[in-house]
Formats: structure tokens, sequence, C-alpha cells
């Protein structure tokens, strides 16, 4: 059976990615965009250098330059803004290099992939930002931003790589070099976008949680009114809600989302996810111990979205798993 380049592997799983997030009910199709364009660019890379058609040689480096603004493109939007028309410069200069200077192209690839990398990774996002994300998953978009700045900066990496060996006549290098980054660069891209598209929750225990109620500190009359709503409105089951978002809660009780935040960080002290996990993990004990129902479906009835949140949490509060729980009756 003949093999398969490796660009074209790529481009699949990119394609898959993308139609993943074809399916999001609410998908932003920026992100969409900058995949389905890695999708082709990866495709272009595989006819020029796996199977020698010349003929891309244009396509591929000015459709490379479209790539950085597309990305700094879909992070600007989460912000509520559009970017500038004047990054379109960047793929104009690609295409007038070739027919001008084409010797200057990699030059300006380099530049580019590196600065864009650096400006997604200063970019600041408003607090508004993780209001729309599902509570549990605000972690997606600060992976998403770090994880495709770094890629492109990766990106530029290879293509230094690449010209350095080809200005030296070494041509023989520039292949294996620019499959293993695909495989490293896109791949890896792959893997984060789609974490972030799916809103799976990493295993990791380095987050921290309220373990105990701390009560309530003393504060405004304002915010342990907010509080007392925002308890209220979670104890009659919103928590379940798997699509529960700051942005909803704020909906659900009329109360701006930063005033919810700052009052349960002051009264609680703890975030407004703490919270919510707290509500899901009392919840799922006492389905733990009252029903026969799987610890998986446990874990959905209370609120969570992921087993590796869910245990994160669980064993937080409880100080042993879900399983564990049960088993030892309590």
């Amino acid at each position: 059976m003949p093999a398969i380049p490796l660009p074209f592997l790529v481009s699949g799983v990119l394609v898959l990615v993308a139609l993943r997030l074809l399916k999001r009910p609410k998908r932003d199709r920026l992100f969409l965009i900058f995949v389905g364009a890695c999708a082709v660019q990866t495709m272009l890379v595989g006819l020029r250098w796996s199977i020698g058609l010349d003929g891309v040689r244009f396509i591929q480096p000015l459709f490379a330059a479209c790539l950085p603004p597309l990305a700094y493109a879909a992070f600007v939007s989460l912000r509520g803004g559009a970017m500038s028309r004047l990054h379109l410069l960047w793929p104009a200069a690609v295409g007038m290099s070739w027919w001008t200077l084409p010797a200057a192209i990699d030059l300006l690839l380099i530049v580019e992939f590196t600065a864009y990398g650096i400006a997604i990774l200063a970019l600041r996002l408003p607090e508004e930002v993780l209001t729309q994300v599902r509570i549990g998953n605000e972690w997606a978009i600060s992976y998403a931003r770090t994880g495709i700045a770094a890629l492109l900066l990766l990106s530029g990496l290879s293509d230094t790589i690449v010209a350095i060996s080809l200005s030296k006549g070494d041509s023989g290098v520039a292949a294996p070099v620019i499959a293993a980054m695909l495989s490293v660069v896109l791949l890896g891209l792959a893997g984060g976008v789609l974490g972030w598209a799916t809103e799976a929750s990493p295993d990791s225990a380095d987050v921290p949680l309220q373990v105990e109620d701390p009560g309530v500190a003393s504060g405004t009359e304002e915010e342990q009114a907010i509080l007392k709503q925002v308890e209220t409105i979670l104890s009659e089951g919103l928590y379940r809600d798997h699509d529960l978002t700051l942005e909803r809660l704020a909906r659900r009780t009329r109360i701006p989302a930063r005033k919810i935040s700052r009052a349960v960080n002051h009264l609680r002290q703890c975030s407004v996810t703490d919270l919510v996990n707290g509500y899901r993990t009392r919840e799922a004990m006492r389905l733990l111990r009252d029903s026969d129902l799987p610890v998986t479906q446990v874990m959905l009835d209370a609120g969570f979205q992921t087993k590796s949140n869910f245990n994160r949490a669980f064993k937080a509060i409880a100080g042993q798993t879900p399983s564990s729980y049960r088993s030892s009756g309590n």
C-alpha cells in the first residue's frame, strides 16, 4: 500500500478539526476559517514538497502569509472588535515580492510569523471574554491563545532553518525539516484547537479549588444581596446546566457579570467556577450515596462535562475520588 505523505495526513486531521468546529452551535467563524486555511496550506506544502508540483510555488507563500493575520483576527474578535485592514499588507507584500524581489519572501514570512506570534501572546483579553465560556472550562481561551502563538513562532523557526539550508545549496535538509515541523506544529495546532473546540478539561491538579465553605465575609449590602440572589438561583438547579456560563448566570439574575464575580470573590473568597463546582460536587455526593446510578451518569446529572474536571473538583472537596466515595459508604 503506498504511503501517504505526512502533509496530507496533517491536512486531513485539520479538516476533521474544522468539521468539529462547524458543528458547534456557537462557533466562531474566524477560528473555523483559520483552521480551514491551515488545512489548505498543509496540502499545498504536500503538493510542492512531497509530490513535486511546482505550480503551487506562488500560491503557497501567499496563502501562508494569510495565516498569522487570520489567527490574530480570530482573537481580536473575542474582544468584540475587528482587525484593521492594514494587516492585509503582509499578504500583499509577499505577492509583490514574488514579482519584484523573490529572495525577500522567506524573510517576510519569518518576520510575519514571529511578529504575530508575539502579538497574540501579548494580546490582552477582557474579562468579558471568559463570561461566554462554559463554567469550569475558562482555561480554553488562554490555552488556545498560547498554543497558537507558540506554533506561529515554531513556524517562523522552521522557515528560518529551511531558508538557511536552501541558501547554502543544501536542499536535502529542507524537506525533512518541513516534514518534522509540520508534524509538530500543525498536529499540535490540531490538538490545541480540538481541545478548545470540544472544551475538554485538562487533567491537572494545579488549579486550586475552595475545599471548605469559608462562610460569608463582611461586604457591602449590595454584594451580599448579589451573592444571595446568585446562590438562590444556583440552588434551584441552574448549576446542572452543562452550558452554564457567567454571561448566562448574569442574564438569569439580571446582574452584570463583573458584579457577580466581584461579590463571589469578595464574600466567598473563591471564583464563580469554584462556587458552581461546589454545588455540582455536593449534588454528585448525594447521588452517589442515595442512588445506584453509574458514576458517569452521576457526573452528567450533577452538571459536569468531563471526567477529569469531575474527579479533580470532587477530590478537592470530598478528599477522595467519586468511586472511592461510593465504596466507603459515606
